[in-house]
């Protein structure tokens, strides 16, 4: 593979960092400006962060397999689901870093892209060409687009971050209008295309994407991406950080004259013929291996609560996708191996990772849910995969125990409000199923303003921040509200920085504000929790 090849250089580089570290010759700032582009990361337990990119987060069954291994063979902590499509090797010491990085790229995760200024692992909606909701299938369009970036130099040389999406579907599962640079699905006259955003962003002054195409051709996706980086390149700050995303040049120009500056390089852009192969997955290769031996159901309420939250239809009859929850988004190389043993039963040789930290298995057939879901309680009862609880399943960052540039410990703090959940469900017991998956994908929490659990579009969101409360500095939580990203409507959460409760205030806080939600759904309102936050006053 070319883009192995060239990366060995690279990746020496990194070896030099460290190996200069682990001497005292350099402190980790120096090594920060080798290995950041990479997605490696020293973390506050001395040791480091590897994150292993590959585009949507789909993961081939070889590669889960190959990570466990890697885990065990380098003594790594635990694996870590990121709200970007990336797995995170957790706890790498120093002296292991260069061997993992080099597995992981020998074995077709390239590493590349994950981190620094740079351009980043495009997202792509998990279930993209596989759900009923699926326009088309837009995988094949950001591999390639992520492929013909990696030959792009300048993609790797910006002044800030830049991120790409890719959305199948309505919905928006990739979060478009909210990335540097966003694709979302739709069909004009028969032929394939994209909305296309620009712009959008979170962290730092977030704002929602501006409409720089109404349709474009799918196959002018590389074009559309190239010109967008040669322009970031040309024209993004480099000077203050705290303006270098290009949201903030876009605010500079004002929206026409930045799309102004945009036609001039997507007209001077071209892109070689041979680049514009999209080639699309056969699903149905797969869907005719997949295990169909039925055994024998037992009923349980318990199994038919997870099915109704956890299984959902596909555009292939007798053929299903299942989310498996992880609490925490951790795994253990121990749980990642048995995990493995239980997909290869399936039959689906591959997963996808979602923004909301869980696991998909794409393709079950119908007759093998029941015996999946005793495998899964069986073997990964601790992960919660098939527990519909709250506890550890509200979405979080990695947090400040382990994160460099966090605040407050978000993991700790969402473990202590999913636990009050819990608590307000064992009450309203009836409500459990129906309204679990709205509120673990609705309630999102960051440790610090860099929005790394998503709060800033989250129904309901929070934010680390220190706050002077009766003349102390005291760990508190700034509230985010009503955020909503579909094709429809994209609105970033409301907040103010008066908008907050400490952080032993939280638990209760959502506990009132949801039990409030349950007695409005018990008085005969139909309304979504997304609905319901956007008319939410605090």
């Amino acid at each position: 593979m070319i883009l192995t090849e060239n990366l060995k250089s690279e990746h020496l580089e990194v070896k030099e960092a460290l190996e200069k570290y682990s001497a005292k010759e350099i402190k980790i700032p120096d090594v920060k400006k080798v290995t950041a582009k990479f997605g490696i990361y020293n973390t506050r337990d001395g040791r480091f962060m590897t994150r292993v990119r590959q585009v949507g987060g789909e993961f081939s069954l070889r590669k889960i397999k190959v990570i466990s291994e890697i885990m065990d063979k380098n003594d790594i902590s635990f694996a870590h689901i990121s709200t970007r499509d990336s797995i995170q090797l957790q706890g790498v010491p120093g002296e292991k870093v260069y061997d993992v990085i080099r597995a992981c790229t020998e074995n077709d995760m390239p590493f590349k892209g994950g981190g620094g200024n740079a351009y980043r692992n495009p997202l792509v909606s998990p279930l993209s060409g596989i759900s009923k909701e699926t326009v088309f299938d837009v995988r094949p369009y950001a591999i390639q687009t992520d492929m013909f970036i990696h030959g792009f130099e300048k993609a790797f040389d910006l002044g800030r971050k830049f991120k790409i999406s890719f959305s199948s579907e309505n919905g928006d599962k990739g979060h478009t209008a909210v990335n540097d640079l966003g694709f979302l699905a739709r069909i004009k006259d028969g032929e394939k295309g994209f909305l296309v955003y620009a712009g959008g962003g979170m962290g730092r002054c977030p704002s929602v994407g501006r409409i720089l195409f109404d349709f474009l051709p799918a196959r002018e996706c590389i074009r559309a991406s190239v010109s967008m980086l040669e322009l970031f390149y040309d024209h993004g700050e480099r000077v203050n950080r705290s303006k270098g995303r290009l949201r903030f040049l876009v605010e500079e120009l004002g929206f026409e004259r930045f799309k102004e500056l945009f036609d001039e390089y997507y007209n001077k852009t071209i892109i070689s013929e041979e680049y514009k192969k999209f080639e699309e997955k056969d699903y149905s290769k797969i869907v005719y291996s997949l295990k169909k031996d039925r055994s024998e159901e037992i009923y349980s309420s318990d199994f038919e609560i997870w099915k109704k939250a956890a299984v959902q239809e596909t555009i292939f009859p007798d053929v299903f996708s299942v989310r498996l929850f992880i609490g925490g988004g951790n795994f253990s190389s121990k749980d990642l191996k048995k995990f493995s043993q239980i997909l290869e039963k399936t039959g689906c040789p591959f997963v996808r990772l979602s923004t909301e930290q869980d696991i998909y298995i794409p393709l079950v057939h119908k007759n093998f849910i029941y015996e999946l879901h005793q495998l899964l309680e069986k073997n990964l009862r601790n992960q919660g995969a098939t527990a519909i609880k709250f506890t550890n399943h509200v979405v979080t960052c990695i947090g400040a125990s382990l994160c460099g540039i966090g605040l407050l410990d978000s993991q700790v703090i969402g473990r202590s409000i999913s636990e009050k959940i819990d608590e307000l469900f064992d009450k309203y017991p009836q409500y459990r199923g129906p309204l679990y998956t709205q509120l673990i994908d609705g309630i999102k929490i960051s440790g610090c303003s860099s929005s790394c659990g998503v709060n800033q579009i989250a129904p309901l969101g929070f934010m680390g921040v220190k706050k002077l409360v009766e003349g102390v500095v005291t760990d508190c939580l700034q509230v985010f509200t009503g955020g909503q990203i579909d094709s429809d409507v994209q609105v970033l959460s409301k907040t103010h920085p008066d908008k907050f409760v400490t952080v032993n205030e939280a638990p209760e806080f959502v506990f009132s504000l949801l039990e409030s939600y349950i007695l409005g759904l018990e008085k005969g309102k139909a309304i979504s929790f997304e609905e319901y936050m956007q008319n939410y006053h605090y």
